[in-house]
């Protein structure tokens, strides 16, 4: 029995990403005219990747531009003709009022009938509530709110075409490095294989893994745990990290099994060169540590009930038991607390039958 220092490390494999990555698409689908950057290339933010042909778009907007023109001209051309109409209405009741004045005075004095004059009364009211549905202010007739929406919603769409115009340059949304181009001079720009995305810019100055943690494990995961990455790629060398940011909520592992598992971002924080986004690494997080401690092989330690203990040989070949308490736990060994001294014997796989006092023979030769 020695004392030593005990890792408990969690390992899990994911593949490494950039800090930042973006999936570059186009809303528009027209045909590519121009690629301006290859995989490896580093851009800048706003920097153009591809320009899509805006000849049809073009098209469209003189278009849409024709059409709030026409509407516009047929505008005008109805007020005027609704102004001809509302002047002649106006006079025509400037009329029938003279008349009413004088045809009141000829009811009042007998000389028509009441009829008649009913008649006249009518046609002015009539007259004055015909005015009324023509839209004029101070005498001048103006365009109707439906007017006025129609050719708002089609200065909209012109809007909106134009500023698709600037949507045929296709542009990078973040400083990275292009690691994939999916896309070809003289296809559409959604023409792409599986519906890939037409570029895809990662920030490769720092790594991160983001990985899965099995609810049985998460407790033992926090904030600022050191991590250990190897991957094929390095050899015999491996990279640094940390945990960076741990998941509030857990997910389904998959859909054949009930564990939960939660994420956890891992960046990278020392790296050989040759480590590069994409290839799959084994992330070493060192969960806990023991140092100065006891530690025995899980075979050597015998549950006893709710208790545990483990068998210890002494000099003139007999066994003693001893009580002892479960520390930190690895896959291979497990820290105990008891009456233990440095140099002791212990039983490595102890025999069910094995009793406190026994005399037994030591196989000196494992």
């Amino acid at each position: 029995l020695e004392t030593k220092t005990l890792e408990h490390v969690i390992s899990i494999k994911a593949p490494l990403e950039g800090i930042e990555k973006a999936e570059v698409v186009s809303p528009l689908n027209y045909e590519i005219i121009d690629i301006r950057v290859k995989e490896g290339d580093v851009v800048l933010k706003d920097q153009v990747l591809a320009v899509l042909d805006k000849e049809e778009l073009e098209k469209q907007i003189e278009y849409e531009e024709n059409q709030i023109q026409l509407i516009k001209l047929e505008t005008e051309d109805k007020i005027k003709a609704l102004q001809l109409e509302y002047d002649k209405t106006l006079a025509n009741i400037k009329e029938l009022e003279e008349e009413y004045i004088q045809n009141k005075e000829l009811y009042i004095n007998g000389v028509i009938t009441e009829e008649a004059f009913k008649k006249i009364e009518k046609s002015l009211s009539d007259a004055k509530l015909s005015i009324e549905s023509y839209n004029a202010i101070n005498g001048k007739i103006i365009m109707s709110e439906a007017d006025k929406k129609r050719i708002e919603i089609q200065e909209q769409q012109l809007n909106l075409k134009k500023e698709d115009l600037e949507k045929v340059y296709i542009k990078s949304p973040i400083d990275g490095t292009v690691t994939r181009v999916n896309v070809y001079m003289g296809r559409y720009a959604k023409d792409t294989e599986n519906g890939a995305p037409m570029f895809v810019v990662e920030n490769l100055e720092k790594l991160q893994m983001r990985v899965l943690i099995s609810e049985f494990d998460i407790g033992k995961i926090q904030l600022g745990q050191e991590t250990e990455i190897y991957s094929d790629i390095l050899g015999d060398e491996s990279a640094k990290g940390i945990v960076a940011r741990i998941s509030p909520t857990a997910e389904q592992k998959d859909n054949n099994n009930m564990e939960r598992v939660i994420p956890v971002l891992i960046d990278i924080t020392e790296k050989p060169d040759n480590l590069i986004a994409g290839v799959i690494a084994n992330a070493k997080i060192k969960a806990d540590r023991a140092e100065n401690v006891f530690a025995l092989p899980s075979g050597a330690i015998v549950q006893d009930g709710e208790e545990y203990k483990t068998y210890i040989l002494n000099e003139d070949n007999t066994l003693s038991s001893i009580a002892v308490e479960i520390g930190l736990e690895t896959d291979l060994e497990s820290e105990i607390k008891g009456d233990l001294k440095e140099g002791m014997k212990y039983v490595i796989n102890p025999d069910v039958s094995f009793e406190e006092g026994m005399t037994v023979i030591p196989n000196e030769n494992e």
